[in-house]
Formats: structure tokens, sequence, C-alpha cells
């Protein structure tokens, strides 16, 4: 996900992973959308799950799949696989129903000509947004803390 932010072009990349097994979501903020800084973020979603096996949803987003990330999967050695969604099905991707609901939440009532104030307040959202798509007894992505009473 880009943040796009008032004057010239002060774009930030917003690199995320949704554990769908407890909700969680990582994320890491890079200054573009390239298969360097996306092989760094894999990198760290390794390290932080360093004994597990584990499979990556992929859309097939061009850096997903440059040489930068090819070398990276090879590095690999099966520890982590990818799982390949078909081309142009968003809806297949569930990280894009958080990136959905922080975009509804960063563009509500706002207009941001501070681009660092706009990254603090998306990694406040993305650190306190909590996505579960199995569960039917609660809303499926929810602020973990009211962002209100958190400030």
């Amino acid at each position: 996900m880009s943040i796009p932010a008032a004057g010239k072009d002060q774009r930030r990349a917003v690199f995320g992973a949704l554990d769908y097994a407890s909700g969680q979501v990582a994320w890491h903020l890079q200054q573009h959308k390239d298969g360097v800084g996306f092989a760094h973020f894999l990198e760290r979603i390794a390290q932080t799950w360093p004994g597990d096996d584990l499979v990556l949803v992929m859309d097939n987003v061009s850096y997903h799949r440059g040489a930068a990330m090819r070398e990276w999967w090879a590095a690999q050695d099966g520890r982590v696989v990818p799982f390949w969604l078909p081309a142009y099905a968003p809806s297949l991707n569930l990280i894009e129903r958080v990136w959905r609901f922080l975009k509804q939440k960063l563009a509500c009532h706002r207009l941001w000509a501070d681009v660092d104030g706009l990254t603090a307040i998306a990694g406040t959202l993305l650190d306190q947004t909590e996505a579960r798509f199995h569960s039917d007894d609660r809303p499926a992505i929810r602020l973990v803390k009211d962002l209100c009473s958190s400030a």
C-alpha cells in the first residue's frame, strides 16, 4: 500500500503481512515499493517466526516476482513458500481488507499535509489493528484499543 501526502511526491510504501491464525498485522515502512524493500520486509517476517515453516499468500504484483525476490525465495530453501493467488483477484487476499480499513480510518475527515504525522498515525493504527476472518462473534477487523483513549 502507498501512503500519499500533500505537496511534492512524498509517498511511503507500507509492506504488510497478516497472520491468519492470530490476526496480528506485521508491517514495515519503506521509501519505495520494490523487490529489495519487499525482500527486506519478508526477511523480518521470517525472523519473527524462526522455527516455523511459513506459507505466504501472495498476489502477483511485479515486485513480488522480480530478480531480488527470486533470489530471496531461492535462499529460503523451502522454509518460506509462496502461495500465488490468481492475477487480478485482490478480493482473495485478506490483507487487502486491512488496507481498505486503514485507508478508511486515515481518510476520514482529514487531508494530510504532514507525511511524518501521516506515517505515525498509520503505524499506530496498524499496531492496534487485529484482523480475524474466521470469527462470527465480533467484527472481522477492529482496533485492539480505542485510538482516542490511547492518545
